[in-house]
């Protein structure tokens, strides 16, 4: 529920409140388009102090330091790494159409893993409506886009907080894909707000990784040519390999979702497949 959230996000930006002695440290989350600090303990109880001066006796000062001290050890462990193109193993995939003739494709193709992963390599698939147009693989990525309906496709990776796929909070998924220093936004594409509206588990396909987990996302972009804002929809597929989110994103119009964008990107998203490498 809620508001779609405003990007970038700044979850590092804390509140402070007193009630007595009892304080409580709440995060407050960044409407704005800067990135706020996180802040010291001494900065937290400078500035309780200056709000309720005489109220912070020492066991509040306690308190607000201890929080603040517990705050700054989590919060960057649960910050979100960018989501950048999962990059190519090969020097290009393999695409062959699927019958019916003229209507989908299925690509094909190995993904690197990071350093120190156990496989050097993953296997990736997914299908695609024959008309998209795969593009940027100069930058060794995967992506797809449909010239005429809108319609995207990325294959994105992030780093895990830390946590496993399923215990993930879902904001985490927003927050990575619309970063400013993910891959969208480096695409040049404006994020004005978003909202990560569903996650479930999957199950995973037989040789695939076993953890997926689908989510579904509403973004609003804000075209360059006239800086109007317009809304758009996605599916999030997603696979864990060695703590690293594999991630699948395929996106449409609004105006155009329920007329057939919808069942296109789902079918995209159903079809994605991230092996559990040699």
């Amino acid at each position: 529920g809620g508001e779609p959230r405003r990007t970038p996000c700044s979850p590092s930006r804390l509140r402070v409140s007193l009630e007595g002695s009892r304080v409580a440290v709440r995060p407050a989350l960044s409407q704005s388009h800067t990135h706020a600090p996180m802040l010291s303990p001494i900065l937290l109880v400078a500035a309780a102090a200056t709000r309720s001066p005489g109220i912070l006796n020492r066991r509040a000062m306690l308190s607000v330091t201890t929080a603040a001290a517990v705050a700054g050890r989590v919060a960057p462990s649960l910050a979100a790494e960018p989501a950048t193109f999962a990059q190519r193993f090969s020097v290009s995939g393999n695409i062959s159409p699927l019958p019916p003739l003229g209507q989908y494709s299925r690509y094909e193709d190995q993904l690197s893993t990071p350093k120190g992963s156990k496989a050097l390599s993953l296997p990736v698939r997914f299908d695609f409506p024959q008309q998209l147009l795969q593009i940027g693989r100069s930058l060794g990525g995967i992506q797809f886009v449909d010239g005429s309906s809108g319609l995207k496709i990325y294959v994105l990776r992030a780093s895990l907080p830390g946590t496993s796929l399923a215990e993930t909070p879902k904001k985490w998924f927003g927050e990575a894909i619309f970063s400013p220093d993910g891959q969208i936004a480096r695409e040049g594409v404006e994020i004005d707000a978003y909202k990560v509206t569903s996650a479930k588990e999957l199950e995973a396909p037989a040789g695939a990784a076993e953890a997926r987990r689908r989510l579904a996302l509403k973004y609003t972009v804000i075209t360059p040519a006239n800086q109007r804002a317009t809304d758009r929809f996605a599916f999030v597929d997603a696979y864990e390999v060695d703590g690293i989110a594999y991630l699948l994103v395929a996106s449409g119009g609004a105006t155009k979702w329920e007329g057939g964008e919808k069942e296109r990107c789902e079918r995209v998203a159903d079809s994605f497949f991230i092996g559990r490498g040699a």
